[in-house]
């Protein structure tokens, strides 16, 4: 890590001004929150993604690419204040059809909930420089992101307010998914959405994909290894008894550095 810092240091810094609002969308199943920047001319798209449940958030960056520009993959810095610093692992690859490209990674969903005290976020792409944006007003926004959240839970039957205790998974999480092996020797990848019940005796109990990769073996890989290797701690209501709880993952199946949101 040192040595990654080091380099860090010696890469260029390109400071973005806001020239939009925050803007909230419901998707299906999903929560994104963005606003526009610019510098110089300049136009990139900050946003963050969140799967209710998740405890993560998927950060995005969406900006201009020139034609020739090849999938990356690769380290992610992100600062979201002087004290702090994220480490995460990114993959940038280019929208089929347009003249775009769009950086990918994941983030802790409190640290960014958080990001609404901070003045500005710094995020660094290892080897292709760093970009800095002022944070003015996200303190509402972000707590619309939260809400959008609450708002889709709720929606499938669970009532957060009558939890006292999240599930907690038990063990190392990083190896509950696993790049399907037919799907990486036919060189395929895709994003799964996917939701799965936890029972009061902390058991994954079912399984639904919210939003398809359009590849059947991500799709189907993603609830066979939660089913089988997902184990929790149950959430507690308020009464002090377990209750059956709902999770969700945008599973991201890359090739490119990224082999799977492996959490």
């Amino acid at each position: 890590m040192i040595v990654a810092f080091a380099v860090a240091a010696a890469v260029s810094t390109v400071s973005y001004s806001p020239v939009g609002k925050w803007t909230m969308d419901y998707q299906q199943d999903l929560c994104l929150l963005t606003r526009p920047y610019e510098s110089n001319g300049t136009k990139v798209t900050l946003g963050f993604r969140q799967a209710p449940g998740d405890f993560q958030t998927e950060v995005i960056i969406l900006s201009a690419d020139s034609p020739d520009e090849a999938l990356r993959g690769g380290g992610v810095i992100m600062r979201p204040d002087p004290a702090t610093t994220i480490i995460s692992m990114g993959v940038s690859l280019r929208i089929p059809g347009g003249r775009k490209r769009v950086l990918r990674f994941m983030a802790p969903h409190a640290q960014i909930v958080g990001l609404g005290s901070q003045v500005g976020l710094t995020i660094e792409e290892l080897g292709q420089g760093a970009m800095t944006f002022p944070l003015d007003r996200a303190d509402k926004a972000l707590r619309a992101l939260v809400t959008c959240e609450t708002d889709q839970i709720r929606s499938w039957g669970v009532d957060l307010s009558q939890m006292a205790v999240t599930a907690k998974p038990i063990g190392d999480v990083t190896k509950w998914f696993v790049f399907p092996l037919q799907a990486a020797h036919n060189r395929q990848d895709g994003d799964t959405t996917v939701r799965w019940s936890i029972d009061t005796k902390g058991r994954v109990d079912g399984c639904t994909i919210v939003r398809s990769s359009g590849n059947p073996v991500l799709d189907s890989s993603a609830c066979k290894q939660i089913i089988k290797r997902g184990k929790y701690q149950p959430a507690i209501g308020k009464d002090g008894k377990p209750m059956r709880s709902l999770e969700t993952r945008l599973l991201i199946w890359s090739l490119g550095g990224w082999p799977s949101q492996r959490r």
